[in-house]
Order: C-alpha cells, then sequence, then structure tokens
C-alpha cells in the first residue's frame, strides 16, 4: 500500500492523532473505500453497494449481529421523524 497525504483542519488531525488504532484502522478504511469509488467508473448503486457490503463484514468482524443493527437503524429512523 502507498501512502498519500492531505490537508485536514487541525481539529481533525487532532482527533485522528489521539485515535486508537482500531478507530485509525477504520477511517484509514473508509477513506480508502471512498477514494476508491471517487476516482472508479462505477456507478452511484455499485459504488453504494460497495460501501454497503465493506461495512456489513466490518459491522459483523466487531461482534454485531443483524439483529442489533436493526435496532439501530430503527432507532435512527425514529429519530429522524421526530
Amino acid at each position: 500500500m502507498n501512502t498519500i497525504t492531505i490537508n485536514v483542519s487541525p481539529e481533525i488531525a487532532n482527533y485522528f492523532e489521539q485515535a486508537d488504532i482500531s478507530a485509525k484502522n477504520s477511517v484509514e478504511s473508509y477513506i480508502n473505500t471512498w477514494l476508491s469509488d471517487t476516482f472508479s467508473k462505477k456507478t452511484a448503486n455499485e459504488s453504494l453497494l460497495n460501501i454497503m457490503t465493506k461495512s456489513s463484514a466490518e459491522a459483523k468482524n466487531n461482534g454485531y449481529k443483524p439483529e442489533m443493527l436493526e435496532t439501530i437503524i430503527e432507532d435512527l429512523l425514529k429519530n429522524d421523524t421526530e
């Protein structure tokens, strides 16, 4: 893997520097996915499916069960309509 440098606000840099290794790895994974999708020739649907697949795999690896995710989504939707 190669390393690139991007400019971020001092606040974001501070948050990242203080994060634990698991959080940093998660952020790097999301950034890699976003950059890959942004610069690829994929359709929006393909990009979304790719992000959803990777997010689902990460959630399962972190011990989340489908029932837990459904509850989180239901709570978010309920709070969004209030």
